[in-house]
């Protein structure tokens, strides 16, 4: 079976004339590409072997991300430290690329603590308010609580919230300015 016909119509094909046993024949030919590149900018275990000695890899359609897991590929960079209430600072990230979804900001959290705990507090802080909107004892409470707050200063100023200072919301953002 001829090679014209394994091939799918959408592949890209070469075609040269050429002369065979004294005939002037058309010969097609599969289109192939070799990339040869640092696409990892270091990182990949294959950076550490000899150029001659490293593994042709072919990419296939749907096999990007295999290609990418088998390289073992990681970026280490630094970003501004947004988590912290003076927003200065930095905080270095090592990101490994192991598919094409390792770029999406919700993997990209995974690898980073401080957003990873940042992104718990948000689940627990949500599955708490939907406790707390179920609850008609809370509601009650907390209405007859804030219809005092001569109360709510009591509170603050007792010694059962004493250690949780740092804790507090700074003066501007608990009026929800």
């Amino acid at each position: 079976m001829p090679i014209q016909d394994k091939l799918p119509t959408s592949r890209i094909t070469l075609t040269y004339r050429t002369t065979i046993n004294g005939q002037e024949e058309e010969v097609d030919l599969p289109f192939r590409m070799l990339v040869l590149g640092d696409l990892s900018l270091g990182s990949s275990k294959d950076r550490k072997v000899d150029l001659d000695e490293r593994k042709l890899r072919s990419v296939k359609p749907g096999g990007l991300d295999d290609l990418m897991k088998d390289m073992d590929m990681s970026i280490e960079f630094q970003v501004p430290d947004k988590t912290t209430s003076s927003g200065e600072g930095t905080m270095n990230v090592k990101l490994p690329i192991e598919r094409m979804k390792s770029f999406h900001p919700d993997e990209f959290v995974q690898h980073v603590p401080k957003l990873k705990a940042l992104l718990i507090l948000r689940k627990l802080l949500l599955e708490m308010q939907a406790d707390i909107d179920n609850r008609k004892e809370l509601w009650r409470t907390l209405s007859e609580l804030y219809a005092h707050p001569e109360q709510i200063q009591q509170l603050l100023e007792s010694d059962a919230l004493k250690g949780f200072e740092n804790l507090r919301l700074p003066p501007g953002e608990a009026a929800g300015n």
